[in-house]
């Protein structure tokens, strides 16, 4: 486990700032706390990797260790009443509540690999804007899961032959989970290399390409993958390019400009390893000719 005291003092400095968002916060969006959380989660991971710890059980700890240090160290944010309450409600309350909300949804996703850094960015932001008191945990969760699950993509709904408009089944909608966010940066999880080549590809794209393709990256405030399976077969499934993502319709700033762009898992996972296993980049060894 990874304690404060083993951080450098940069890292040191981000724990606080991180604790100090946590203890002050009402939920609002600060890129700095999530980049903070990104360092921090690397750390935990670093260290998780010589125990069967998950990276975010050990960033728990972690923030857990850091208001204890500050408690004693007799610093400003010493008394942290609402960081210490909230710490627990993140992970203990909201992050176990929201795998089990989605047990039939999210069955095949381990917890390590869906509780990335701004993920759990993502939930503490729900829970501070969830509000005290914080003794109320189980309506905080249920409310904070409620904010979370914000993504339904591309699901044909049957009508009613009345006229009467379906909605989609309410486990159906899904919280994706970022892997790059505007003033933050690309997640420091296992994606970062392919998200920063990607990002990197389409800073140096020709503008018409990129206007043909209907895409502007100034306008990309958060890039997800939706976390749920993706069966190719299955004819909700057939639309063009539908399977490299698409941008959420019911993400649209005042002027009308879609803002969350959103890619399949598996699509990603196959990118991810074209990157990871040089054999993938050189291609299958070409036959010999007798």
């Amino acid at each position: 486990m990874v304690r404060p005291n083993d951080l450098s003092p940069t890292l040191v400095a981000q724990l606080s700032e991180t604790l100090g968002y946590l203890n002050f916060s009402s939920g609002a969006h600060e890129p700095h706390f999530l980049r903070n959380l990104n360092e921090l989660y690397a750390a935990a991971a670093s260290s998780a990797e010589k125990s069967p710890t998950p990276p975010y059980r050990v960033l728990a700890d972690l923030l857990v260790a850091g208001i204890e240090r500050l408690r004693q160290d007799g610093s400003p944010l010493g008394d942290a009443a609402q960081a210490s309450a909230v710490v627990p409600l993140i992970f203990d309350r909201v992050l176990a509540g929201y795998l089990d909300f989605h047990r039939d949804l999210l069955f095949h996703q381990p917890p390590e690999k869906l509780f990335t850094p701004l993920f759990v960015g993502r939930v503490a932001q729900a829970v501070l804007a969830a509000g005290p008191p914080w003794d109320e945990a189980e309506r905080i969760a249920r409310t904070a899961i409620g904010q979370l699950n914000d993504y339904i993509g591309y699901r044909p709904v049957a009508q009613h032959r009345s006229g009467r408009k379906g909605e989609p089944y309410k486990h159906e909608r899904v919280r994706p989970v970022p892997i790059y966010i505007a003033g933050v940066g690309p997640d420091g999880d296992r994606y970062h290399d392919v998200v920063e080549l990607a990002l990197q590809i389409l800073r140096d794209a020709d503008g018409a390409t990129l206007r043909a393709a209907w895409f502007d990256l100034e306008l990309l405030d958060e890039l997800a993958y939706d976390p749920r399976a993706y069966d190719f077969d299955h004819p909700v499934h057939k639309r063009p390019n539908h399977h490299f993502g698409q941008w959420d319709l019911d993400l649209i700033d005042q002027r009308g400009f879609y803002r969350r762009f959103v890619v399949q898992h598996v699509t990603l996972d196959a990118l991810s390893s074209r990157i990871d296993d040089p054999q993938q980049r050189k291609g299958s060894p070409k036959p010999k000719r007798d």
